[in-house]
């Protein structure tokens, strides 16, 4: 069943466009790479480990409202992730895994 997905990434914040650190429940929009760049797609973090802006962190991340899009997403794909029309940070799939296998 496609809603146990989540998304194994990294994500990297950037403190000059975020006063706080993201948290379990956010729900930021991404842009992923070869995305139509007028077509967001709202994510919401189901964990993450970010302690720090400007640095590498963890996070396991599922699709807000389409689960198809796990489909569409692949290994080493990298998205931005969006506020508005600001980025805020980026990120890289590690990989795709059902959220009971972790």
């Amino acid at each position: 069943m496609e809603d146990n997905k989540v998304l194994l990434s990294e994500v990297f914040f950037y403190s000059n466009k975020r006063q706080c650190l993201p948290v379990v429940g956010y729900r930021p929009d991404a842009l992923f790479e070869g995305q139509n760049p007028d077509e967001y797609w709202g994510i919401t973090f189901a964990d993450c480990s970010v302690s720090e802006f400007d640095t590498w962190s963890t996070a396991k991340i599922k699709f807000t409202f389409q689960d198809s899009h796990y489909d569409q997403v692949k290994e080493g794909q990298t998205f931005q992730i969006m506020e508005g029309r600001n980025t805020v940070g980026v990120g890289k799939v590690i990989r795709v895994v059902n959220d009971k296998d972790q």
